[in-house]
């Protein structure tokens, strides 16, 4: 078996094949320089199959002094980073692993868990110790810097981790906050003036038995927006809702409202499982189907697509199906965004064209999928709107652009698009655009409002 090996790796550079044309030159050889000896076409592809790496229908084998060097240059990079992406790896050095007879991420990969006994090899990255995880690593990152960081910040950290693996870590929303210049900081960091959020508390609970609810202008939280200035004040107050407002009150959309167990409150939230508890028994689902079920329960179109988009992809109109049935290059859908949005606020109505976009395996591209996209899986951009909709309403706008609400929206892209602040000509404008569904007078008089204070900035 060793002089079988030692043939083929000197006169196989470019391969061989487990053929009769390739078998048959291995036994020539074989005879010529072990004239005494006979050996079967069985020991020999018995020999390609075991020390051979398959790449493109031919078995490479890779010499000593290449797998030393190979071996080299790994604890180079594990001596020096945490964790190491076999794809990265292989990206960065390319030419190095193809003049070794490594062609691919998985080749490299089978090939040092064959070879490499000092190390660990798991599916998607190696290192050096065994109890390594790309979530820890970020952690440790973040921790040690007291500050905030960029995506970028840590690609320089982690340069053998892809950025969407890191960028995963980091939408994990009960761990990271985004700040409004995009950096992110972990809520661990985040600091809180307990006295306001009491006084607050108070004020929340005063505005409830007014109004039956509490809108954000009921209370106030100015001193910890001040201690977190890197924060948007939607983000932080999303926090403090959750930390200290949950166990008193039950927030929906921007509004509080006292938690009880009064009938009207049982009924909202049993109908609501019912929705989430139908559509996760589906792998796909009509939107006849959805809102049909959700009639049943005196729930409004909007919160059943809500429900839906929690775990479901809308392919088009009427038809949703599982997010695990769908993959997206999520890196070239940003991309083909990019020449529509231009660092802009713009409808959803606006991406008229889907050429560029990169193929779905199964479905095609409409505003409907795009939807769902933005909302779940677009590492560069945002799918705002006034409520879920099915008439391809909202806005699209890059996550560094930072909103208290949807109103905010309308207002910066009627600056944006210097919009005469005259009634007719705003609603105009973000009916015809898409951006809303319908003119409501209050609502534009408070973007007309708000974007002549804007102005006088």
């Amino acid at each position: 078996m060793k002089k079988i090996i030692e043939i083929i790796a000197a006169n196989f550079p470019n391969g061989i094949r487990d053929d009769f044309i390739d078998t048959t030159k291995v036994l020539r050889i074989y005879s010529t320089n072990y004239a005494d000896e006979n050996i079967s076409r069985e020991l020999i592809a018995k020999a390609i199959h075991k020390n051979g790496i398959l790449h493109g229908g031919r078995f490479y084998f890779i010499s000593d002094s290449d797998s030393k060097n190979i071996l080299r240059l790994i604890n180079e990079i594990l001596e020096a980073h945490p964790i190491a992406c076999y794809c990265a790896v292989y990206d960065k050095h390319a030419d190095f692993f193809a003049r070794r007879h490594i062609y691919s991420p998985d080749v490299l990969k089978k090939f040092l868990r064959e070879t490499d006994t000092k190390n660990f090899y798991f599916d998607e990255f190696c290192s050096a110790h065994r109890s390594t995880r790309l979530d820890y690593e970020v952690a440790k990152i973040i921790t040690a810097s007291e500050k905030s960081l960029s995506l970028d910040d840590l690609q320089k950290r982690l340069p053998y981790v892809p950025s969407e693996k890191i960028s995963a870590v980091l939408s994990d929303t009960e761990k990271y906050l985004p700040t409004t210049d995009g950096r992110y900081i972990p809520l661990s960091a985040l600091q809180f003036d307990t006295d306001e959020i009491d006084t607050a508390k108070r004020q929340i609970i005063s505005a409830i038995d007014a109004n039956g609810y509490a809108a954000p202008k009921d209370y106030g939280l100015s001193a910890n927006f001040e201690l977190n200035p890197e924060l948007a004040e939607k983000d932080l107050r999303n926090v403090i809702c959750e930390k200290f407002f949950a166990a008193d009150f039950i927030k929906r959309g921007k509004r509080l409202f006292k938690r009880n167990d009064d009938a009207c409150a049982i009924r909202r939230g049993n109908s609501i499982q019912s929705l989430r508890k139908f559509i996760a028994e589906h792998d796909e689902l009509s939107a006849a189907e959805l809102f049909a079920f959700a009639k049943n329960f005196d729930s409004a179109p909007n919160v059943a697509l809500d429900a839906a988009h929690e775990r479901m992809i809308r392919v088009d109109k009427n038809l949703f199906v599982a997010d695990s049935l769908i993959s997206f290059d999520v890196g070239g859908v940003d991309e083909a965004l990019s020449s529509f949005v231009r660092d802009k606020i713009i409808s959803l109505r606006s991406v008229t064209s889907f050429t560029g976009f990169p193929s779905v395996a199964g479905y095609s591209w409409n505003l409907f999928m795009l939807e769902s996209f933005l909302r779940k899986f677009s590492r560069r951009y945002v799918y705002d709107a006034p409520a879920a909709n099915s008439a391809n309403v909202g806005a699209i706008y890059p996550k560094s652009m930072k909103f208290a609400d949807y109103l905010d929206v309308q207002v910066a892209v009627v600056v944006q698009e210097n919009i005469p602040l005259e009634k007719s000509a705003v609603e105009k404008f973000l009916v015809a655009h898409g951006f809303r569904a319908k003119r409501i007078d209050k609502v534009t008089a408070r973007i007309i409002a708000r974007a002549q204070e804007f102005s006088r900035q």
